[in-house]
């Protein structure tokens, strides 16, 4: 390790400032650990657990603004322990997470652990309005749940109003004491990649949320790897503190080792295509489900996806780049987008280093980028393509389904003309005082009659099999994550419609993220076998502050059976309404009332003697738009 480091720091002197920490331990197990403020965690290989039985791991999360620099840009983040990325969270298959979140925001928040199934923990899955109501400004929570037998790369993040784009995220890594590829890689890296934004989130949602309809989602101003990045000083804000010599993230390697790259993208937008200059990448986990080894040399990465690579270190000894780059036609912009004039567009140069112990110190890279047959037959903004994609063990999907729903997903104005997200014609609203999982458990109320703008849907058959066939009525990719379970993917395309007769009913694609393609559909299976309160939804966070959410109310006569911890009841306690940060109403249906609640959230009074729920409408909302994208794509 101290001599990965030593190799690194005559080439970016300011790594001296973190080695300070770098004899600490991230993951000490059986008691608290904090990680200090300023800690190069992701640039160390993981340190191994050699243990196989259960532990208890207790973690402390202290959210604080801190003023940092990912880019060079300083700016007020939303952190957890003063760090960005957060705290890497690493543990072994069957440990319990004992994790104290204490909040010292001005704001309510909540923690999602993305990936996580949460068997029969579902109150801690972290969804404001829907597993949880929001933790208050000043107090304390602990999320308690075990990993069980899931293995593989996950995050965790804030999952109220957009707090994780300002900062709240970071890696949660389960380690297989039994991985298949365990002996084919020397060490393990954790690689984290996002766009940044010098603007508060909250601010840019309110704009894109503004009446008069604005043109895409919010430009980044730059990219990061690992919390990395650098920003063109010239452009910055008149008085900013702004260093044009921020340091990329720069991973060491020793020539003949082979390294896991555990990668995850962390973004509120960006759709990435991964490289290392020179070396091949060889896919052997995607969304925590270990697979048949896949190479390629570019990996199309989208918003909540992980995947695991193995690269080889046995290139000529030197420095390379690590790319990230955001293909243009996936950040699209006209004169009306918010930060339509952004540096990225000139300046989209998102870059790490992979350094070769014995490497010039003094040099960047001069590796070119890779120009091969993969790279350039790949396409803008779309997934891996799934026939690639096979289990390591192969896993049959579902033969039989008990429980359909058809999905058509939009975007356009509502009355009040405003952007809104739909699923079957309505926009999400949370009832962030009295989530749905409490509706069920504490109140005993059926999901037949919540209001419709909570967009759930339900199934109740024990044993059974969902099929969700999910239509895009819009131009972009939208990368849809589900909560609580791994999809088969049956089928997807960017034309025509679902065909059974080319459903994958051997060895499908088995993930937790896939990116609807722009105009297209996807077909999706999975087995009814864990009660809960699901979300449903784009991770372009954009389009969750949008309403494109849903919830998947799913064995609501087991969820009934389950006893709520008191700790979660108690976050529901009157007071809520007293913070600075309120949501914003994201949903005003066609017909009925909308109330108004005192926390700013809208919730839908449906019409005397209506216990249904409409699932059938269909709004057919077209725009205009003079912006012109190759391929005429429409980036909303």
């Amino acid at each position: 390790m101290k001599k990965h480091l030593s190799r690194v720091l005559p080439l970016y002197v300011l790594l001296l400032l973190f080695t300070i920490f770098a004899t600490s331990d991230a993951t000490i197990r059986r008691r608290d650990y904090t990680v200090p403020t300023v800690y190069p965690e992701l640039l160390k290989p993981l340190t191994p657990i050699t243990t196989k039985d259960p532990q208890d791991i207790y973690i402390n999360l202290v959210l604080s603004y801190t003023d940092l620099a990912p880019d060079g840009y300083t700016r007020k983040v939303w952190t957890a322990n003063g760090q960005y990325p957060g705290p890497l969270i690493h543990c072994n298959r069957g440990d319990r997470l004992i994790i104290n979140v204490t909040n010292n925001f001005e704001d309510p928040t909540t923690i999602h652990w993305h990936g996580i199934f949460q068997l029969g923990s579902n109150w801690y899955d972290g969804v404001g309005g829907q597993t949880q109501c929001p933790l208050l400004p000043g107090s304390s929570f602990i999320y308690n749940y075990t990993v069980g037998d899931q293995v593989g790369t996950y995050w965790w993040h804030s999952h109220y109003l957009a707090q994780y784009v300002d900062g709240l995220r970071g890696p949660l890594i389960i380690n297989d004491p039994d991985d298949p590829y365990l002996g084919q890689y020397d060490y393990e890296y954790v690689l984290t990649l996002e766009d940044w934004y010098h603007q508060l989130a909250e601010d840019l949602v309110a704009m894109r949320l503004a009446p008069g309809y604005q043109d895409f989602n919010p430009v980044p101003d730059s990219g990061l790897i690992s919390g990395r990045g650098r920003y063109n000083c010239s452009r910055a804000d008149s008085g900013a503190k702004c260093d044009p010599y921020n340091m990329p993230a720069i991973y060491t390697v020793t020539k003949g080792k082979k390294y896991r790259f555990r990668i995850i993208n962390m973004s509120a937008e960006a759709f990435f295509w991964f490289s290392i200059d020179e070396h091949e990448l060889m896919v052997i986990e995607v969304d925590g489900v270990a697979v048949q080894p896949i190479k390629l040399s570019v990996l199309p990465i989208h918003i909540g996806q992980r995947f695991s690579v193995i690269v080889d270190a046995s290139q000529d000894i030197g420095n390379y780049w690590i790319r990230a780059d955001i293909p243009f036609d996936c950040i699209i912009s006209s004169p009306g987008t918010i930060n339509h004039d952004s540096d990225f567009f000139e300046n989209n140069n998102i870059t790490g280093i992979l350094q070769y112990d014995g490497a010039p110190n003094d040099t960047y890279p001069q590796s070119k980028k890779n120009n091969d047959a993969w790279s350039n037959n790949i396409f803008p903004c779309q997934d891996l393509d799934i026939s690639l994609i096979k289990p390591y063990v192969p896993v049959a999907p579902p033969q039989k389904v008990t429980d359909r729903f058809n999905i058509s997903v939009t975007l356009g104005p509502d009355k009040k003309n405003t952007t809104k997200a739909y699923i079957n014609g309505q926009s999400w609203a949370p009832d962030l005082t009295n989530p749905s999982i409490m509706k069920i458990m504490e109140e005993g109320i059926s999901a037949k009659s919540f209001p419709i703008n909570s967009n759930a849907y339900m199934y109740d058959t024990e044993g059974g099999a969902v099929e969700i066939v999910i239509y895009n009525d819009n131009g972009a990719e939208h990368p849809f994550h589900l909560h609580g379970h791994n999809f088969f993917i049956m089928g997807m395309d960017s034309s025509g419609h679902p065909d059974v007769s080319k459903y994958n009913f051997i060895d499908p694609a088995l993930r937790d993220t896939i990116t609807l393609p722009g105009s297209g559909w996807a077909v999706i299976r999975y087995m009814i076998n864990n009660p809960g309160v699901w979300a449903f939804h784009c991770h372009i966070e954009w389009h969750v502050e949008l309403g494109m959410v849903f919830q998947l109310i799913e064995m609501q006569s087991k969820i009934q059976e389950l006893k709520m911890p008191p700790s979660v009841e108690a976050l529901c306690k009157p007071g809520y309404q007293n913070t600075k940060r309120l949501p914003i109403p994201s949903a005003y249906p066609d017909d009925g009332e909308t109330t108004i609640t005192p926390g700013g959230f809208a919730l839908y009074n449906p019409r005397e003697g209506s216990t249904k729920v409409k699932r059938t409408n269909k709004r057919n909302i077209e725009f205009t738009t003079n912006h012109k994208a190759r391929n005429s794509r429409r980036m909303i």
